[in-house]
């Protein structure tokens, strides 16, 4: 009877090697992807909170949000931490009473935290727009995804910007064939994010004339 191989029996040493050294140094030591592994929470290199989407996103946007934007995310949690420390307001919904209760608790100024009960292409969907106010960045990380995408356009301001957090999924194609239907272009950022082990997509829906100059 042959004897079993180890997965790591399988690697030569200097691929061994390499793979032990990425906990110490190289890009996701940088990031402090291990951290964020380990405690399971989306924070950087600094244990700073930061959203969980892409950290080409991450790059990206966190020195484009300035004080003059208004945002509401469908979803909250480090990402709420992350926009109210750059943007004027940030509103969130949450579906889930006991994570609406736990992101309240973050009791910052600049944010407000909405409840809403989860029915598909329900209020929760329109949160937003119930608000009565408009939003210069609408972020979609929440339940209901492509609703919300749907929803999104009657609480934005006409140089507003949509992001959709895993946008690689197929389930979310509707809302891509939304976007352009609207006049929408598409700005894909795709790669790592904080503690997760395959790649994902962080996109965002912009019309020429936006907020963050793309």
């Amino acid at each position: 009877m042959k004897n079993k191989l180890s997965p790591f029996s399988l690697l030569n040493p200097g691929k061994l090697k390499v793979l032990l050294s990425l906990g110490v140094k190289g890009y996701l030591a940088d990031r402090g992807w291990f951290d964020a592994y380990r405690t399971k929470s989306a924070i950087d290199e600094n244990g700073k909170a930061i959203p969980w989407v892409t950290y080409s996103f991450i790059d990206f946007i966190g020195d484009r949000i300035s004080k003059e934007h208004d945002v509401f995310e469908f979803g909250s949690g480090n990402s709420t931490r992350f926009y109210a420390a750059r943007a004027k307001s940030v509103v969130s919904v949450e579906h889930d009473q006991g994570w609406f209760e736990q992101s309240s608790k973050l009791n910052l100024p600049n944010v407000d935290m909405i409840q809403c009960d989860l029915q598909p292409g329900g209020d929760y969907s329109r949160s937003a727009t119930r608000t009565g106010k408009r939003f210069h960045i609408i972020i979609v990380d929440g339940r209901d995804r492509v609703n919300c995408c749907k929803n999104a356009l009657d609480a934005l301001t006409d140089d507003g910007i949509v992001v959709l957090d895993d946008s690689e999924r197929a389930k979310y194609k509707q809302a891509f064939y939304f976007f352009e239907s609207n006049g929408f272009k598409h700005l894909p950022f795709t790669g790592m994010a904080p503690g997760a082990i395959i790649s994902k997509c962080t996109s965002i829906f912009y019309r020429p004339s936006n907020c963050l100059g793309i």
